[in-house]
């Protein structure tokens, strides 16, 4: 009996150690989403590409579980959820969102048709780095 709780406990940690994948959304599709208080992206803000000289930096890393809606989804939600906190920022210095990349691990997405998260078995990660200017 001993035997066989230890193989159902090894066999219900599997799926926790499940290799985490990467989501790529666009940006256009972030803005089309409104958040649950009705904040939306401004395009106008946001400005892809690598790391603006003399910008100041701001790294910002959500999360958004995956219960109930798709990976994708999920990625959009924690993209969301970053993106609207850059915004917030940016409108508060009077500046713009400059030199935006999204990382999944050792991926980067610099382009706005390619922004990425990490899927992972429970959760969906999302790191944003960009600089005001």
């Amino acid at each position: 009996m001993k035997n066989l709780v230890t193989l159902v406990v090894a066999c219900l940690a599997v799926p926790a150690f499940a290799a985490d994948k990467i989501i790529t959304v666009s940006f256009d599709s972030i803005v089309a989403m409104e958040s649950k208080s009705g904040e939306r992206i401004d395009p106008k803000l946001f400005k892809f590409g690598p790391e603006v000289a003399g910008a100041e930096q701001d790294t910002s890393a959500a999360s958004s579980n995956g219960f109930g809606k798709s990976k994708e989804e999920a990625c959009k939600w924690a993209l969301l959820s970053s993106l609207l906190k850059f915004q917030a920022q940016a409108k508060q210095k009077n500046k713009k969102v400059v030199g935006l990349r999204t990382y999944a691990g050792a991926t980067e997405g610099a382009k706005a048709d390619s922004l990425v998260c990490l899927a992972g078995a429970m959760v969906v990660r999302s790191t944003v780095k960009a600089g005001y200017k």
